[in-house]
C-alpha cells in the first residue's frame, strides 16, 4: 500500500488555520452537516462545535429510532442558521449585540421585525 504524502486531502481542500488578524468571510454554507461543521470548526469556539456534534448525534439516533429523517433535517436546518451567522465574524458580533439588546429592551416594534416568509425568501429554508 503506497504512503500518502502529507498534502493528501480526500476532499480536495487544503485545511489551514484562519488568520486571527484578518478574519475570512466564508461562503454561505449549504444546508448539510459537513458544510455546517466546516464553518463552525473554522470560526466558532470548541464549545459551539461540541454542542453541534452532540445535537447531531441525538438527531441521528432519533432518526434511526423513528425510521424517518425529520429529526435530522430539523437539527441541520436549525444549525444552518447558526453556521451562517458564524461565517462572518463581524456579522456574528452585530447579531449577538442585537440579541443582547432585545433581551434587555424587548423585541423591536412590529414594523421592524422580519417575518418567517421574509427569512424563507432570503435564505431558502
Amino acid at each position: 500500500m503506497p504512503m500518502l504524502d502529507s498534502d493528501f486531502d480526500p476532499l480536495g481542500e487544503v485545511m489551514t488555520a484562519p488568520d486571527a488578524r484578518h478574519p475570512r468571510i466564508m461562503d454561505r454554507p449549504v444546508c448539510a452537516p459537513s458544510a455546517i461543521r466546516s464553518v463552525l470548526a473554522a470560526n466558532a469556539d470548541a464549545e459551539v462545535l461540541q454542542r453541534y456534534e452532540a445535537d447531531l448525534d441525538v438527531a441521528y439516533e432519533q432518526a434511526r429510532e423513528r425510521g424517518g429523517l425529520t429529526p435530522l433535517a430539523e437539527t441541520v436546518r436549525r444549525w444552518w442558521f447558526e453556521a451562517d451567522a458564524w461565517r462572518d465574524p463581524d456579522a456574528q458580533r452585530k447579531f449577538l449585540a442585537r440579541v443582547g439588546h432585545h433581551r434587555q429592551h424587548g423585541p423591536p416594534p412590529p414594523p421592524e421585525r422580519v417575518t418567517r416568509q421574509e427569512i424563507r425568501a432570503r435564505y431558502g429554508v
